[in-house]
């Protein structure tokens, strides 16, 4: 396809951006003290670089209270300082337009944990996310909240932003005020959705009316708060609408809240899933409308600008895993942009405390940290093992002058990313294989498929360096009836392997794996999405009978493990949407289970203290895997420099092994 709209200049009041791709505002966590950091800037500078059109830093506090101190600040004058030298040279240096986003998160802020002080809502409705009851805003905290607010967007506009943006989604303070869910208050804010609405736009007044009419001001909204009893997107788009008279100038549209039971980022979220919600908006206003969620692919991203729906496209996570992206549409390079997947590594991070990282992009949040440089001194290195830590490390290496020659036993690369592909919405993991492979020819890389690598080839070729990369296999556990016939591998299930699952299945392992692979063998009987929306098209069933079809298949499938939670493994972002499909798909779940014996037609297990056998045709092993470091001791003992990287280390999550892979390389 060819790129044209994507590629078309915009527009907004009086601001013209270059194209229209988007990089909405993202919590990154780069700071604790509300800075502006070098890290930050050094992120933020690849990314305008790379070509994006409008570039929304952020989110940026408007206050102690309402945000928290792992995001900058524009609440005091002094911060100004911190971004105006940096949006200079942006203005310099590329075409992007810069524009921040000014935060409140109302009910949800952190820094009332810090700070000492219950956080602000329209009503005393406990936050979900939080865990913490707000205090319901006086007339007068609307009014200092307000003026908050401005105070922030002149410091925004003085500091060399040409975009300002609003947050009013995601259930956020603004979002709180519009939803029926958490505003039960009865005075001119509360009540009729005309009352609700008041807040959300005497705030964009009062901004309007601080920068004055030269300043281009947009708002984030949530398309449909997919909430029971919250927003839908008629109300929404009604509330865009009046945001228009208010003086606002784009309306960034976004799916649901946070809290919603909706997925809104998953890789179970379809590719533009939620561009009907910019639609709506769209249809009710006449600024520019932008569309959000899984935008990544740019001929679906040029299919939406070109359907009308939207006239630009937000692309958050795809330019944390290729900053470059918009400038390979540009160039017509587009074969060589690194896929996003949707893994949820990015934000999974945050969860434990860390900040937003990368599964595919080992250098994002470390711009700074790294110098590709070439090698002092060129080194001869085999790699043994094709899997994403050895592609990684060999490309990187390659890159920086080093002599590589990788072996991989199999007739194709990707190691483990083949079954994990596999699980339903996981489809997208697949393109991880071919973006790393795509990086290995160019870098001067020679493969050897098919060539497991040994002492032989080794004591022959003579590297000066060996990197082991050679994986893990599926541990195994013993108890009597294991080698029966109907005993498989979760990975062999997942790579097709197994041609006959019996209709009375037992998964060995509520790891991911596991958890996984019962969803995937109950997909197996079930319509795909394309079968579902033609008979949901043309009407073939009831939305009962449909309903029914889409959850019910043949199989009873139960997983058990001696842990008490299941998934236990699987990222924070993900890992309810896993456990939701399980239940919907009426698979049993038996933690505390523990596997005594395989029969004929059995398990038999010790649960609550006796023993108990569950029926089974087929029993699939889950259980863990090992790491495959033979070759690392016999070469080791030889005197070789020996680096072992990815699973052969230890089993660890893709984003550890890529990260790891290009560490490694960086170090020879």
């Amino acid at each position: 396809m060819e790129f044209i709209k994507l590629l078309e200049p915009i527009t907004i009041r009086r601001l013209t951006v270059p194209n229209r791709m988007v990089m909405p505002s993202m919590g990154m966590h780069f700071t604790d003290q509300y800075e502006f950091n070098r890290r930050y800037q050094d992120f933020y500078r690849a990314r305008a670089e790379g070509g994006v059109g409008l570039m929304i830093i952020g989110p940026v506090a408007i206050d102690r209270i309402g945000a928290g101190s792992w995001m900058p600040g524009l609440f005091e004058d002094r911060q100004v300082e911190e971004f105006r030298p940096f949006l200079a040279e942006l203005h310099r240096g590329t075409r992007t337009v810069p524009g921040t986003q000014l935060f409140h998160a109302g009910r949800n802020a952190t820094a009332p944990f810090f700070e000492g002080v219950p956080a602000l809502a329209p009503s005393a409705v406990p936050s979900r996310l939080m865990k913490q009851m707000p205090r319901a805003m006086t007339w007068e905290d609307i009014e200092t909240v307000k003026e908050s607010f401005a105070r922030s967007a002149v410091r925004a506009r003085d500091a060399g932003f040409d975009f300002i943006e609003i947050i009013a989604c995601t259930g956020y303070l603004i979002s709180q005020f519009l939803s029926p869910v958490t505003n039960f208050r009865t005075d001119d804010y509360g009540g009729s959705f005309e009352n609700r609405m008041r807040f959300g736009l005497e705030v964009f007044r009062k901004v309007r009316e601080a920068v004055g009419p030269d300043t281009a001001l947009g708002t984030r909204v949530a398309g449909n708060d997919f909430m029971d009893g919250g927003c839908t997107n008629r109300e929404i788009a009604l509330f865009c609408a009046e945001a228009e008279k208010a003086g606002i100038d784009a309306i960034n549209v976004t799916g649901g809240w946070h809290e919603t039971n909706v997925p809104q980022l998953t890789c179970h979220v379809p590719p533009g899933a939620y561009v009907y919600l910019a639609r709506g908006v769209k249809d009710r206003v006449g600024i520019p409308v932008f569309a959000s969620n899984r935008l990544g692919d740019p001929e679906l991203a040029e299919r939406v600008l070109r359907s009308g729906a939207a006239d630009m496209v937000c692309l958050g996570r795809p330019l944390l895993a290729d900053p470059d992206l918009p400038r390979k549409i540009l160039e017509g390079r587009p074969e060589e942009i690194v896929r996003c997947i949707a893994c949820q590594n990015c934000f999974d991070s945050i969860a434990t405390g860390g900040a937003v990282c990368c599964a595919l992009n080992p250098l994002m949040g470390r711009e700074g940290e790294f110098r590709l440089e070439k090698a002092a001194v060129p080194k001869k290195i085999y790699v043994a093992g094709g899997g994403p830590a050895g592609m990684e490390f060999a490309a990187a290496a390659a890159g920086r002058g080093h002599d590589v020659t990788l072996f991989e036993k199999e007739d194709r690369l990707g190691g483990q990313i083949e079954p994990a592909s596999s699980p339903p919405g996981k489809q997208a993991f697949g393109s991880v294989t071919a973006d790393l492979e795509r990086r290995l020819k160019p870098a001067g890389v020679r493969v050897r498929r098919k060539s497991p690598l040994t002492m032989a080839k080794i004591r022959r070729g003579k590297p000066d360096v060996l990197v082991v990369a050679t994986g893990a296999v599926p541990m195994e556990i013993r108890v009597p009836g294991i080698d029966r016939p109907h005993v498989v591998g979760a990975w062999d299930v997942l790579r097709g392997r197994i041609a006959d699952i019996g209709r009375r299945v037992v998964v060995v392992g509520g790891n991911a794996v596991g958890c996984e692979t019962a969803e995937w063998i109950a997909s197996q009987d079930i319509p795909d999405p394309e079968t579902f929306a033609f008979l949901a098209y043309h009407g073939a069933e009831t939305q009962e009978e449909l309903q029914a079809i889409l959850y019910r298949h043949r199989r009873q499938i139960t997983v058990i493990d001696m842990v008490e939670k299941m998934a236990a493994g699987t990222g924070r972002a993900s890992r309810w949407v896993l456990m939701k499909n399980l239940r919907l798909c009426g698979i049993e779940l038996r933690p505390g289970a523990k596997l005594l014996e395989i029969t004929d037609g059995a398990v038999i297990v010790e649960a609550n203290g006796g023993k108990e056998s569950i029926p089974a045709d087929t029993v699939v092993m889950a259980v863990g895997s090992r790491s495959v470091d033979g070759l690392a001791r016999e070469v080791g003992r030889e005197g070789l420099r020996v680096v072992t990287i990815g699973d052969a280390k230890s089993p660890r999550k893709i984003v550890d092994a890529i990260r790891e892979g290009f560490e490694e390389a960086m170090k020879i």
